[in-house]
């Protein structure tokens, strides 16, 4: 999870030498558009971080729910205030919800760890791809979306405004996989 939120840094950081309109609005919506358009960059650096995370089958399953969430994400820029170098970009952003299914899991296995204990071992340990087969299945069935809004400030350096880093929170409900 670290190593993800750190690609979403990676992400932010590149956005901010993006070409176009030198507005905080505009710094946003070139971000947003990255992720929906699936651009290169986005994909390459998912891919590394997946491929940190998981292995096999598994790495397929997640990027494939990850670019379905960027494909499907909507967001909406709703405000923008800026106050000298600094602004602040107000957006709603609409994801699969992620979260919920994640906590539904996570409470299943709380609820029913021996349904998941390797088998032909005396001590009792989780099977993690057990498990991660029981998540994924329950992710790739997700179709609730939630809304969340998010604020993204910016600061200007050398005449371009530039994108500052994301709280871990902001990060989590942009990608669908915030918990409550």
């Amino acid at each position: 999870m670290k190593k993800f939120l750190a690609f979403i840094f990676i992400i932010l950081l590149s956005a901010c030498s993006l070409m176009g309109t030198n507005t905080p609005k505009e710094r946003v919506r070139e971000l947003l558009d990255k992720y929906k358009n699936q651009d290169t960059s986005v994909v390459t650096q998912l891919e590394d971080v997946i491929s940190s995370e998981y292995s096999g089958d598994y790495k397929d399953r997640y990027k494939k729910l990850m670019l379905n969430q960027y494909k499907n994400m909507e967001y909406k820029i709703v405000d923008e205030i800026i106050d000298g170098d600094t602004a602040i970009v107000t957006t709603d952003v609409t994801v699969y919800n992620y979260g919920s299914m994640i906590e539904t899991a996570n409470e299943y296995l709380r609820e029913h760890e021996e349904e998941f204990y390797q088998e032909g071992v005396e001590e009792k340990t989780i099977d993690n791809n057990k498990f991660l087969d029981y998540k994924f299945d329950l992710l790739e069935e997700v179709n609730d979306r939630k809304t969340y809004t998010l604020e993204f400030t910016l600061t200007k350096e050398d005449k371009e405004w530039k994108l500052d880093s994301l709280s871990n929170e902001n990060i989590s409900k942009l990608h669908g996989i915030y918990i409550e």
